[in-house]
């Protein structure tokens, strides 16, 4: 038995959340912090849901980096695979909900943390740990970062773990 059920790999950020819900993001007050990713979400929502879940990504060391990290471990998940990044500032999202069709948002990933994953991030032994491999597309659109998504599939599939993508579309 592995003592892992998933590692997710790509995206983390603050999301930042309007607290005026209907409103436009030029007129929020208020904003309310959350930790953010579609990786990051789905390793909290797993461990949330019972499962042994660990998250790949790159956090900036900072304040919203270690409130990462720090949220993560308060949700259990394993964090063994998030890199402190020391050049790098963790990725902020800044969020509004108008209705529930119309989620407004600001994305900023310039050279995030999350972005400065490499192929040497990729430890086989903690690939080795899990049931699954959860890759999100975001880190597919970036040779540096694609090519350590793809060694972590090639170490899933070596060592019998169940691959799964989440393309993690935004229009």
């Amino acid at each position: 038995m592995k003592p892992l059920d998933l590692i997710t790999i790509g995206r983390s950020s603050v999301d930042l959340y309007g607290d005026q819900i209907g409103g436009r993001l030029e007129d929020m007050g208020s904003f309310s912090k959350y930790i953010g990713g579609s990786p990051t979400n789905i390793a909290c929502g797993t461990a949330r849901l019972g499962l042994k879940s660990a998250v790949i990504t790159g956090v900036g060391d900072e304040h919203m980096g270690r409130f990462i990290r720090e949220q993560l471990i308060r949700e259990g998940v394993d964090v063994r695979g998030v890199k402190t990044d020391p050049k790098r500032l963790t990725a902020l999202v800044i969020l509004g909900i108008r209705d529930e069709d119309s989620f407004p948002l600001i994305f900023y990933r310039e050279n995030c943390a999350d972005m400065g994953l490499t192929e040497a991030d990729i430890d086989e032994d903690f690939i080795a740990e899990a049931r699954s491999l959860v890759v999100t597309g975001t880190h597919l659109s970036h040779p540096q970062t694609r090519a350590a998504v793809l060694k972590a599939v090639d170490l899933a599939k070596k060592h019998g773990a169940r691959t799964a993508l989440d393309i993690d579309y935004r229009p």
